[in-house]
């Protein structure tokens, strides 16, 4: 599971360790060059950003819909298709892999149809 990426927070460790027997789920670095990709069907479905911050790309249809529920959380943040967590917690981890299954589901209907770049870091924005 070691691809020379850094992922400096104990919850981004324990989301890789937890999904290192799913199959079809691989890490490498993330193209926005901010820490690892979870990658699944060749798309890079989520990304664990240094620290304590993790993005999934969910497509605009579930982010709309689970964004209310999200932003009500005050620890996820939507952004068009792609959603953005702070990981401070064990319920946070479980949440991310929720959000993980999710996202996998979307890049298996769509085939990661424009997933590049699709990360806030990636598209420039600030980094917060």
């Amino acid at each position: 599971m070691d691809v020379g990426v850094n992922v400096a927070s104990p919850f981004s460790q324990r989301v890789l360790t937890l999904t290192r027997p799913w199959p079809g789920v691989t890490v490498q670095a993330a193209d926005c060059g901010g820490g690892a990709a979870l990658v699944f069907a060749g798309c890079q479905v989520a990304h664990l950003h240094g620290g304590d911050e993790a993005e999934l790309l969910l497509g605009h249809r579930s982010a709309a819909r689970l964004g209310p529920l999200l932003a009500g959380s005050g620890r996820a943040w939507v952004d068009g298709r792609t959603v953005r967590l702070r990981l401070g917690g064990e319920s946070d981890v479980r949440t991310l892999l929720s959000l993980l299954s999710l996202a996998m589901k979307t890049c298996a209907d769509d085939g990661c149809r424009g997933n590049a770049p699709w990360c806030r870091i990636g598209r420039g924005a600030a980094v917060c």
